[in-house]
């Protein structure tokens, strides 16, 4: 049956412990949804090397830079919008143009936000429908850069950040040979990471060595989300509840949450 309130919550877990806290005292517990969860970190953190594990785990797994490359190609509503917003040459034979289009976002801040103000909410919608499609129980994983700098982060139940220092992810990008050096500098700094609160992620993997490090480091993690995974939820992602879970530890009615674990 289902484990009591409070058995299986790994400590370190942060919307893990505040979150299903304040549901078991709510009695408003559900099994009858996915597992939401989200996959972040800043290019060439190998926040896609993560995601590629947990898809030969059997999970689902949605890369949402495809997505989001699928829908500006098929949807026509988004296509007149980012022709209008970006010329006739975003678009070559019938394809993005992304090489055009990153070209010309990436230098441009305030031009990147009007094209993600047209893009996102409409990744964030055939997210959702993904999320409504999936059997109950099943873990449902999103691969984003921008999960903690946007309302996408209210979306999940548990949010994993894969970290590198940016001399780290520099080094490995530059040895492909796709970018340059300013290339990258532009599309780190496009990614919004200087102020983004690392505290939302409930787990953090860190990511300073190779491959093979990473792969090693990532079975522990993907243990515990084997384990979270027989726990019941809210019918609400444990992320968008955390303002009620502050609301009821002002009461004392709870612990606070622990520090995030990191996987070193």
């Amino acid at each position: 049956g289902t484990p009591p309130c409070g058995a299986l919550l790994p400590m370190g877990m942060r919307h893990g412990w505040a979150g299903f806290h304040g549901q078991c005292r709510k009695n408003s517990m559900t099994t009858q949804r996915a597992i939401r969860i989200g996959i972040t970190g800043k290019i060439g953190s190998g926040k896609s090397t993560l995601a590629r594990l947990m898809a030969a785990r059997g999970m689902t797994v949605i890369d949402t830079d495809s997505l989001a490359k699928e829908l500006m190609e098929r949807d026509p509503t988004l296509r007149k919008a980012i022709t209008a917003l970006l010329g006739a040459q975003a678009y070559r034979e019938d394809a993005l143009d992304r090489a055009y289009v990153a070209g010309r976002i990436f230098p441009d801040a305030q031009l990147r936000r009007e094209l993600e103000a047209i893009v996102h909410p409409a990744v964030t919608r055939s997210i959702e429908e993904a999320f409504a499609k999936a059997a109950p129980g099943q873990k449902v994983a999103v691969e984003s850069a921008l999960i903690l700098q946007t309302d996408l982060e209210r979306h999940f139940d548990y949010i994993l950040l894969v970290q590198a220092p940016d001399e780290v992810v520099l080094e490995r990008l530059a040895t492909g040979g796709r970018f340059t050096l300013e290339d990258l500098r532009a599309r780190l700094a496009g990614q919004d990471w200087a102020g983004v609160d690392l505290d939302l992620a409930d787990l953090r993997l860190e990511n300073t060595g190779t491959e093979a490090d990473l792969e090693r480091r990532a079975g522990a993690l993907l243990d515990l989300l084997d384990i979270l995974a027989l726990r019941s939820l809210p019918e609400q992602p444990l992320h968008s509840l955390e303002g009620e879970e502050e609301d009821g530890d002002e009461e004392g009615e709870g612990p606070p949450p622990p520090a995030t674990p990191r996987y070193n």
